[in-house]
Formats: structure tokens, sequence, C-alpha cells
């Protein structure tokens, strides 16, 4: 974990796995932290950038959390469960569209065949 003292506050950046696909970023509170944002793995830098320059204008510490997808899931379930049926489908092909471009573009033979699992979960592939 990174630890990055700014002025008057503190980011705590965990390193991201290279199993991990989400980064979430947490604003501390009187109250303990409180999820701001989630984006995409491949925007870490950017994340970890911008709680940088926003962290002194905080009165808590901002902390990255890097989480995998299962991880994501598992925590919004009751979220996921209660999306309305355009968001569901449209979601759905989201993941079919990452899970088929990792099948095309990635080198190693694990995570292709993680990819294929999940297109034959989703009940697309054979």
């Amino acid at each position: 974990m990174a630890i990055l003292k700014t002025d008057r506050n503190t980011v705590y950046a965990y390193e991201p796995l290279p199993e991990d696909s989400f980064v979430q970023t947490y604003l501390g509170t009187p109250e303990g932290r409180k999820l701001l944002t989630t984006c995409p793995v491949a925007d870490y830098r950017a994340a970890v950038g911008w709680a940088v320059r926003m962290a002194d204008r905080m009165a808590y510490p901002v902390e990255l959390v890097p989480m995998t997808a299962g991880e994501f899931t598992a925590k919004h379930r009751d979220r996921l469960a209660q999306m309305h049926d355009q968001a569901r489908g449209r979601l759905r092909q989201v993941a079919i569209a990452s899970m088929l471009e990792v099948m095309r573009d990635c080198d190693d033979p694990d995570t292709r065949a993680e990819a294929y699992a999940v297109l034959q979960t989703l009940k697309v592939a054979p």
C-alpha cells in the first residue's frame, strides 16, 4: 500500500493485483468512510492523481481500494438484484463484450479459460 502524504492529509492507495477489475475511492467522514466512486482498474493512476489533488480539501484521509469483479459483485449483490431489466440487459452486454475481448486479446490461457467460463455461465458459449 502506498501512503501518500499531502500538505494537510493522507491518501492510502492499495496497489492493484493482476486479478483486480475495479478501484473504489472512499472519502473519510466523521462516521467512517463513504464510497465516492468506482472505476475500472485501468484508471487506477488517474484515481490516485485525483485523490492526491483533492486530499488537502478533505477533512479526512482518502482511500483507494482495488477489487476483483467477484468482490465487487458480492459487495453490491443487493443493488444488482434491484436493477431494472433494461439496465441488467445493458450490464450483461458489457460483460459479454468484455469477456470476448479477453478471449481475443489475452495471451494467458488461464485468463482466457476464466473468460470462457463466464461466457458459459451467461449461456453465450457451449
